[in-house]
């Protein structure tokens, strides 16, 4: 089963040292922008097939630009509308909350992203800031995959960290109004907020799903909404 990410990352510059994905860029700000706490959310979601879905995503993440907070707050708020269009397809799904630090709300998104990544072993679609809007987005086409009529469900990971994301819903046992409040607060973030964001499904091709013992042994932490 292929690794299929869409990546968007925004990092916070830590006393200049903090560098990844070819480069990143600082929010504006300066350093005193780096103080106070911050806040980072996590959807995750299993929906139900979904081609539709995952041509959204890659729309966003062929068309996005993300070498700028406000390219990639919008991709970020059209990423959150793709899944907020097509709640009937909502099948599991789990929210997570942290707060502190700028720099910990970064880590804890970066953290959430690669428990996203870590069942799959390859990248099909991809856009990451890489200071240069005409090469950051790849998409390979030689990948095929064989149906064999079990396959179901479509996941979804859309994580952001900020310095305020308005409107989270309480924390408790997630359910669909808890994921649909959690999108829209994401959906909602200002660019000037933005400390870092990721967006990850899989699978990538069209047709393409997991199995439900595979979705399930691979999102263990998923509630039935």
């Amino acid at each position: 089963m292929p690794l299929v990410i869409f990546g968007v990352v925004i990092f916070m510059v830590v006393g200049g040292m903090r560098r990844s994905m070819g480069g990143a860029r600082g929010l504006s700000g300066g350093v005193g922008s780096l103080s106070g706490t911050a806040q980072a959310v996590s959807v995750q979601l299993l929906l139900a097939q979904g081609d539709e879905v995952k041509r959204g995503l890659q729309r966003v993440a062929q068309t996005g630009d993300p070498d700028t907070n406000e390219g990639l707050a919008r991709m970020l708020q059209e990423a959150a509308l793709v899944a907020l269009r097509h709640p009937e397809r909502w099948v599991y799904g789990n929210v997570e909350r942290a707060q502190g630090a700028p720099s910990a709300a970064d880590s804890q998104v970066g953290a959430w992203a690669t428990a996203a990544r870590a069942s799959f072993t390859e990248q099909t679609t991809s856009n990451y800031q890489n200071r240069d809007p005409n090469s950051g987005y790849a998409h390979r086409k030689d990948y095929t995959f064989k149906p064999d009529g079990t396959d179901l469900y479509l996941a979804v990971t859309i994580a952001v960290a900020a310095h305020a994301l308005g409107n989270l819903p309480p924390a408790g046992a997630t359910n669909a109004e808890e994921a649909r409040a959690a999108l829209a607060a994401i959906s909602s973030v200002n660019p000037d907020d933005l400390i870092r964001a990721e967006v990850v499904w899989s699978p990538d091709a069209e047709g393409e799903f997991l199995s439900e013992d595979e979705a399930l042994v691979k999102y263990p932490q998923l509630s039935k909404l």
